[in-house]
């Protein structure tokens, strides 16, 4: 589990309130749930208008990766590929058909068969680069899911804000239960850009680093397969993805 991620957020939560008990604000005045209910779920709402539900569905479990981030070990990947290397160089392409699992990773477990199946090495490189940034999109398109979640976040907090404010003008003839419905009303601003700003933002940002490094996870794989299926030397293969990190 990524315990950065729970830490940023509950340190980005703790200043709000910190700072709303500095004020001598009343930490009750907060919490709204009508005010969640408008921002988070309006949000969602609006965002799935523009989308379909299995891009909700992707996006969703995509955000699982904020606390449980995928691991791509390129060290790991560059020694299994060169261990594979040296095995297809002193035997031959087809002794690798028990080592297709070596690196356990699903992309490289079709890459590497489809190399030892005999696929022409240029139609391989072609094929497997087009999947890889099929993945790509498809993975920033759910990225993109969220972002358009946290873009109209503000905008239902603001719409959140003039509901509650036409609620409490209700009240005019209570001056305090004017002030107090007031107060209450503007909890909705604050949800919009909160969820926006300190969870949605953040967290695509953070998918959108792994998503990138996957690709790059990708073209390593692609590199030294495609390397290995036109019989290139070992050590110079080695050399060639020293380069990835």
């Amino acid at each position: 589990m990524d315990f950065v991620t729970l830490a940023g957020l509950l340190i980005a939560f703790s200043s709000v309130f910190l700072a709303n008990w500095l004020g001598g604000g009343e930490v009750f005045l907060l919490l709204n749930l009508p005010s969640a209910i408008i921002v988070i779920v309006g949000s969602i709402g609006a965002t799935l208008i523009q989308s379909s539900i299995q891009d909700a569905i992707r996006a969703l479990a995509l955000m699982k990766w904020s606390l449980f981030p995928p691991i791509y070990d390129f060290n790991s990947a560059r020694s299994s590929i060169n261990n594979l290397a040296h095995k297809a160089r002193r035997l031959s392409l087809l002794a690798l058909e028990s080592d297709v699992n070596a690196i356990n990773n699903p992309f490289s477990t079709r890459a590497l068969q489809m190399a030892i199946d005999g696929t022409d090495p240029n139609i391989l490189s072609d094929r497997l680069h087009d999947d890889a940034v099929r993945i790509h999109e498809r993975r920033m398109k759910s990225v993109n899911f969220l972002e358009s979640i946290g873009g109209y976040a503000p905008t239902l907090g603001i719409m959140g804000s003039v509901l509650g404010l036409i609620q409490a003008m209700a009240n005019l003839d209570s001056p305090e239960a004017l002030g107090h419905g007031i107060a209450v009303a503007f909890v909705s601003t604050l949800y919009g850009q909160g969820f926006a700003n300190l969870v949605i933002f953040p967290i695509a940002k953070k998918l959108s680093t792994y998503v990138d490094k996957e690709l790059l996870y990708h073209q390593l794989l692609i590199d030294g397969i495609c390397g290995i299926a036109i019989g290139k030397h070992p050590y110079r293969l080695e050399l060639e993805l020293a380069t990835y990190e």
